[in-house]
């Protein structure tokens, strides 16, 4: 059976405290959606259009991340064996699904304009990022100068 959860990088009270407040701010999104409680921004229809760029971007970058990593996709660093991946979308950024994970969440952001979204949603792209930490970490150790290599030559974001 594949393993689809794995130990965190960081402690696990940052690390589920974060993702629950990333997923919090998505609930918002899924509510604005569904015209719930008068929670869209007021400034105007640029705000909602740097949104939905956002938005559309990262689904993309989720999507193409998920189907590059197939089976190697984890919650969670791997007690089993993996590869490093470095092909497709992975050659244009480390951590693409990490990125469009922030931009889901920052369109929910822009689209609100609420500090009920905005405050969680940057405590999610803080942890986010110690885990991204943490997972490089690991990598270093499980694939040495392979990585090593690939960090040189691919940015971590973009």
């Amino acid at each position: 059976m594949v393993e689809i959860h794995g130990r965190t990088t960081i402690t696990p009270w940052l690390f589920y405290t974060g993702k629950a407040a990333g997923y919090g701010v998505w609930l918002a999104g899924v509510a604005l959606l569904a015209r719930l409680g008068g929670i869209h921004q007021t400034v105007g229809w640029g705000m909602d259009l740097a949104a939905l760029a956002a938005l559309m971007a990262g689904i993309l970058l989720v999507v193409f991340s998920g189907f590059t990593l197939g089976r190697s996709l984890r919650i969670g660093l791997p007690s089993d064996e993996t590869r490093l991946q470095t092909r497709g979308i992975y050659r244009l950024s480390r951590n693409p699904m990490y990125l469009g994970v922030h931009l889901i969440t920052l369109a929910i952001m822009l689209a609100t304009l609420k500090g009920w979204t905005i405050l969680p949603g940057l405590y999610s792209f803080y942890v986010y990022h110690q885990i991204i930490k943490g997972e490089e970490t690991f990598l270093e150790e499980r694939f040495g100068e392979a990585y090593k290599t690939y960090k040189t030559s691919t940015r971590r974001y973009l």
